[in-house]
């Protein structure tokens, strides 16, 4: 383990402060070296994609990092689009075709979005997950399946088979190297300096130069306060809009006025707001405050029985990380 005085951890550009986040680091070294497959469960944005290149990466394999979204694959053609085919396997086979497969090689294959795909396909998939070949349409050898495989997924696969989603025999074959990805909410620790790096790409992002580089200081407690159903998309998005609001102002640092109206939440309780938003910035003050839930009622002016009661809610909806304090060790 390596010790983080600072409380910080670099996976190449990865910003890593959350107990969450550490521990996918941690299970991504561990499984890293290995052939077995790896499934990435985890909402979207997220980070499957870019957490699917670090395995790839820290793997050290001499391929390269190969993308398919599996709700893309149609069943009619699913087959010679994974295995693909040799000429004259069927009408309109002018010529072979390598698959998805044979074109991952000796690198990794990321099937992200894996839950959207039909079952039709799944069964095309038990064989070579299984065994390590396939056999390309109109062909008489099979191939080996070198690739590494990496299953970008909504849910718990055991979630999906519950749900009749995903095959209970495919289920097996993606074996238990399974790493969450934390939704934003539960990596607020992270959010400011996220939001400070996603401020530095907005004029490459824009192509609007000489605008601000700096947050006022109750723009970050803003952005940590809100809520992100698209994670890390949603956070870049606000920060990008706020830049050019901010810009076309000619403001020298990105103003609580530059934020989308979503964003400019309150930080005082509101008796009378909708309890989607009493919860939201109850479970921020929470955070704030190390699950302290006096503490977190003075800083929002809130009775500390209200506070109590919203905890409550929150716990019974899952909606409060486990692990509150900001950890010693990654």
């Amino acid at each position: 383990m390596i010790h983080a005085s600072a409380r910080q951890s670099v996976l190449g550009s990865a910003i890593v402060l959350s107990a969450a986040m550490i521990d996918v680091v941690d299970r991504l070294r561990s499984y890293a070296p290995a052939k077995t497959p790896v499934v990435l469960v985890g909402e979207t944005g997220t980070g499957k994609s870019f957490f699917a290149r670090a395995l790839h990466e820290l793997s050290g394999r001499p391929g390269e990092l190969t993308e398919a979204a599996a709700g893309q694959l149609r069943p009619e053609l699913a087959e010679s689009d994974l295995y693909g085919h040799v000429r004259g396997a069927f009408t309109g086979a002018m010529r072979n075709r390598s698959g998805l497969f044979a074109l991952a090689a000796s690198g990794t294959l990321l099937f992200d979005d894996f839950h959207l795909l039909k079952r039709s396909v799944q069964y095309l998939l038990l064989g070579p997950f299984d065994t390590g070949r396939y056999l390309p349409v109109g062909a008489d050898r099979a191939l080996l399946l070198g690739c590494r495989l990496v299953i970008g997924i909504g849910e718990h696969p055991d979630a999906l088979v519950a749900r009749k989603r995903l095959l209970k025999d495919l289920r097996y074959r993606l074996g238990h190297c399974i790493i969450r990805l934390p939704r934003l909410e539960e990596r607020r620790e992270e959010i400011a300096s996220l939001a400070q790096r996603f401020l530095g790409e907005a004029p490459a992002m824009t192509g609007v130069p000489n605008g601000p580089t700096t947050f006022a200081p109750e723009v970050i407690q803003a952005l940590e306060a809100a809520t992100y159903p698209g994670n890390l998309r949603d956070l870049r998005e606000a920060v990008v809009v706020a830049y050019l609001h901010a810009t076309a102002e000619d403001n020298h640092e990105v103003r609580l006025d530059d934020l989308l109206p979503q964003g400019r939440m309150s930080l005082k309780f509101q008796r009378r707001a909708n309890r989607a938003s009493q919860l939201q910035l109850v479970s921020w003050a929470l955070w704030k405050t190390g699950d302290r839930v006096q503490a977190a009622a003075e800083l929002i002016g809130a009775h500390r029985n209200t506070v109590a009661a919203l905890r409550a809610v929150l716990r019974a909806q899952s909606s409060l990380p486990r692990a509150w304090q900001r950890p010693t060790k990654v």
